[in-house]
């Protein structure tokens, strides 16, 4: 069981150092109190504070701090909107023409003419250490199993042939021994005809002499 969870570990090191990394962001990230007035409208909420929190009940306080807020950060979120559905437009009028996302060339992408990742083997090794987020583990643990099995076939075909070449052999040669032995019993009967016929003729001939 020990085994088997950590070589589960081992093949999603990327995803468990990911998930450990933003688990520990996300440990880290906490805000002061509920109602954030980020810079420089912290002063606002020094205002708002000072003028309301020591008399008012909490949850009059926070519908304040609500109202507050939403006023103070409308123009911000109305801005950053307006800036996102324009390059949100670019994106889709680019996807249209069959072109890139973002036509914008960003630093990097000038000095790639002066870095041969290729050559220096970075390109490989970034190919090899990144993961597979296309696809699910599932899928892929199904393909890994089937190329297992694939080689297990060939294998066992490769066995197969092995051994039937071996019984091959062994039923030629037996069969050649079979030939030879069937040889040499013809070739004793035909021995032993032959004797048979010479002891027939010896005893006639001496029957003969024996008359005379």
């Amino acid at each position: 069981m020990y085994g088997s969870a950590y070589e589960d570990i081992y093949e999603n090191a990327n995803d468990e150092f990911l998930a450990f990394f933003a688990q520990k962001a996300m440990q880290f990230v906490r805000a002061p109190d509920e109602n954030v007035y980020i810079a420089p409208f912290n002063i606002i909420e020094m205002v708002v504070a000072v003028m309301f929190e020591w008399w008012m009940d909490k949850k009059t306080f926070e519908k304040v701090n609500d109202v507050v807020m939403s006023i103070v950060y409308s123009p911000v979120l109305l801005v950053a909107a307006y800036f996102e559905t324009r390059t949100a437009h670019t994106i889709c009028r680019n996807r249209s023409r069959g072109e890139d996302d973002d036509d914008t060339v960003e630093e990097w992408e000038q000095m790639i003419d002066q870095v041969d990742f290729e050559g220096d083997g970075w390109d490989k090794k970034c190919c090899a250490a990144k993961s597979n987020i296309g696809d699910e583990p599932a899928v892929l643990e199904v393909k890994k199993l089937r190329e297992e099995v694939e080689q297990l076939k060939a294998l066992l075909v490769a066995i197969s042939s092995a051994v039937g070449v071996g019984s091959d052999a062994e039923k030629a040669k037996r069969e050649l021994e079979e030939e030879d032995k069937g040889k040499m019993k013809a070739l004793e009967q035909q021995s032993e005809e032959t004797q048979v016929d010479l002891g027939g003729s010896g005893s006639s001939s001496s029957s003969e002499h024996g008359g005379d």
